[in-house]
């Protein structure tokens, strides 16, 4: 059995065998008197609270109507369960930081429990403060059996949401933990259309080259230093001699479409053994490098007339799905001899853990700033759309660039960094397609490798203990918190209503593993209110998947991804690809901690904030402006009137030391040694 199949099928089991089910929670508490909980759960939006907030009404497979005002389906479900009288006092479109801003000024006295997005940091902060519960008494009283028994069976989990008192004070939301997160995905005819089509009229206006190559000089890539890759077990691939394709193409005394793809071509056949040069990027045995998909890239964008038949002038070979993305570009940052940019899935995650167990800020390093200016040249050829750095675009991108071929504006783009089942919907382009990822050299070792597994995430909830006024409030907010790790529970945030599912019927994942099976009426009613995105119905209408805090299962996402999504998922499963975990495995390299994700958050002492509050300003915003003003006109020296770039490394090192870099990445490393109890 596939290694990440079993390792799945175990935490599973695991979750499963450490729950108890409702009907045992509910014998060990006094469910006889109903019990008022209030509950603010803010996500800055309101169709994620727990109020149904949408116009029309909606009717239920046994025939009951949910309309505006009401509880969402499974939370009016939950407070039957627990007969607790649940009120919504959630300011519906209010940020979960503002809320959290609010809330403390009144010692969070208006409400039993708190929660919402990216707050975990408060969460944790204001528990050490005396404000929130301290979730390990009430563990070791037994008001949390089943949520103790899941750290109990995870402890990964509890050392990351592990306050510096050695307390947990929040439930998270955990992401599917174990699992690829964000992906590359593609366009797969234009590469074939590119690199295999016979007689193929290329696009002939000039190109213009400033990318000069990564694999190029001392670190050439051949089967001597490392070109020898096993895609999946019994299949070697190797590059047959020292030639760069980006010098190759930088050579041409004529560059444009058909020459950049035609010395491409020839560059393939004379290094690799493929049928048609498309497997180089196609399927289980893709093997090439960063500068291969660089040089891919600009047969692309030399190509716009022939890939749109005509229909555009301009196409975009790489984009981010938003602008509020942006830092995915950041992550191509891996396959440039492995330098580290987020230590999970998170843009917040900026460090990485050294050889000495040491806490490390990634944007601030030397081998980012070399990935800058990469991208910066990549940019000055046109290879990235414009418009991902501005944060004042909302367009969905990848809307526009998979989305539109066929509409009288059309817009191009190929290829992008975002999670699986989403990207390659039926509904948004029927030619997209999952990759494995570029073959690199990470932490020494050659292989595959996607830095960025699902993680916990920044999100949960937690009980206040002024907002409680009795011990049944506080008794019923626990049981509430510790309801989504029983069966139950854990079935009805993932799935939905017990009327969801099928009752006598499973859903079979890529992985082997058996999960509960949607009826017919979910999707149906999910393409009727919510265009066919299961997510967003079951989230925005039914009330399950708010992020909350629960353990997030990947049967519910195989359910709604086409079958080029699955293809994806056994490309990705079935190969050698490795990704960040919690508990860090991967080859042996230079660093034991490189696989390694960082927690979701730390827990700095009121003096460390104090500290990191008067003498930083890291997390400013024109921190990240900075690093993509880089990119933006690094390379192509059009920077604005004010807009100040370093030369080298040592200026670039300056910006963040004169921002308190020193202490900033002293305060954290702390926090972080006792987190891990590490000295």
């Amino acid at each position: 059995m596939n290694i990440r199949k079993l390792l799945s099928l175990v935490l599973c089991t695991i979750l499963l065998v450490s729950t108890f089910g409702a009907s045992a929670m509910a014998e060990s508490l006094d469910l006889s008197e109903q019990v008022t909980l209030r509950i603010n759960v803010a996500n800055g939006n309101k169709s994620r609270t727990i109020t149904y907030n949408q116009e029309s009404p909606l009717t239920l497979p046994d025939g009951t109507i949910v309309t505006a005002g009401m509880l969402k389906p499974v939370w009016s479900t939950i407070s039957g369960l627990l007969n607790a009288d649940i009120k919504d006092v959630t300011v519906q479109d209010q940020k979960a930081t503002d809320m959290i801003r609010t809330a403390s000024t009144n010692a969070f006295a208006d409400a039993n429990i708190f929660g919402g997005n990216s707050i975990a940091n408060d969460l944790m902060y204001y528990g050490v403060d005396g404000k929130l519960v301290n979730l390990t008494d009430m563990m070791e009283k037994g008001y949390m059996p089943n949520f103790k028994a899941y750290l109990d069976a995870n402890p990964d989990v509890r050392s990351a949401i592990t306050a510096y008192d050695g307390n947990v004070y929040y439930v998270p939301y955990i992401a599917e933990i174990n699992n690829f997160a964000r992906v590359f995905v593609i366009r797969q005819t234009w590469v074939t259309a590119l690199l295999d089509a016979q007689d193929p009229a290329y696009d002939t206006d000039d190109f213009t080259t400033y990318y000069g190559g990564f694999y190029v000089g001392d670190n050439v890539r051949t089967g001597e230093n490392g070109g020898t890759v096993t895609p999946k077990e019994g299949v070697e691939i190797v590059k047959k001699t020292e030639q760069s394709i980006i010098e190759i193409q930088n050579a041409l005394e004529v560059k444009n479409g058909a020459t950049l793809t035609q010395a491409f071509i020839q560059y393939i056949r004379d290094n690799y053994d493929y049928e048609n040069p498309s497997e180089l990027f196609l399927g289980e045995k893709a093997a090439y490098d960063i500068d291969e998909l660089i040089a891919l890239m600009r047969c692309i964008k030399a190509n716009p007339a022939y890939l749109t038949e005509g229909k555009a002038d301009t196409v975009w070979p790489m984009f981010t799905r938003q602008s509020s993305y942006r830092e995915d570009l950041l992550r191509l940052s891996t396959y440039f001899g492995g330098v580290k940019c987020h230590g999970a899935d998170s843009y917040e995650a900026r460090w990485y853990i050294d050889e000495n167990a040491t806490l490390q800020y990634t944007y601030s390093t030397e081998g980012m700033y070399d990935v800058l200016n990469y991208l910066s040249a990549m940019e000055a050829e046109g290879l990235i759309y414009s418009d991902c750095y501005d944060l004042t675009n909302k367009t969905n991108f990848r809307t526009a660039l998979w989305g539109t071929d066929n509409s009288e504006t059309p817009s191009f783009g190929f290829i992008t960094y975002d999670w699986k089942a989403s990207s390659t919907a039926d509904t948004l382009n029927s030619d997209t397609v999952v990759v494995l990822p570029p073959v690199a050299k990470i932490n020494g070792v050659w292989q595959y490798y996607i830095d960025n597994g699902r993680a916990i995430k920044n999100d949960g909830w937690a009980i206040s203990v002024a907002g409680c006024k009795s011990d049944a409030e506080l008794q019923r907010s626990c049981a509430l918190l510790d309801f989504f790790f029983t069966k139950e529970g854990f079935t009805m945030q993932n799935y939905g209503l017990p009327m969801m599912l099928e009752e006598n019927e499973t859903f079979l994942g890529p992985d082997g593993i058996e999960y509960p099976k949607f009826t017919a009426w979910v999707n149906e009613t999910c393409g009727l209110v919510a265009k066919g995105d299961l997510s967003t119905f079951l989230r925005d209408w039914i009330g399950s998947l708010i992020p909350i805090g629960y353990q997030k299962e990947i049967g519910f996402e195989y359910q709604y991804t086409s079958q080029r999504g699955f293809d994806g998922w056994a490309l990705l499963q079935n190969s050698t690809t490795g990704f960040a975990t919690y508990a860090g495995e991967g080859p042996e390299g230079d660093n034991p901690n490189y696989y390694k994700m960082t927690p979701p958050v730390y827990s700095l002492t009121p003096r460390q904030q104090e500290d990191i509050a008067a003498n930083t300003a890291i997390e400013a915003d024109d921190t990240v402006e900075y690093m993509f003003n880089i990119i933006r006109y690094g390379v192509k020296g059009n920077a604005p009137s004010g807009v100040t770039l370093p030369s080298n490394y040592e200026e670039y090192l300056a910006f963040f030391q004169a921002k308190g870099l020193d202490i900033y990445v002293k305060n954290y490393q702390t926090a972080y040694m006792i987190m891990t109890m590490t000295k």
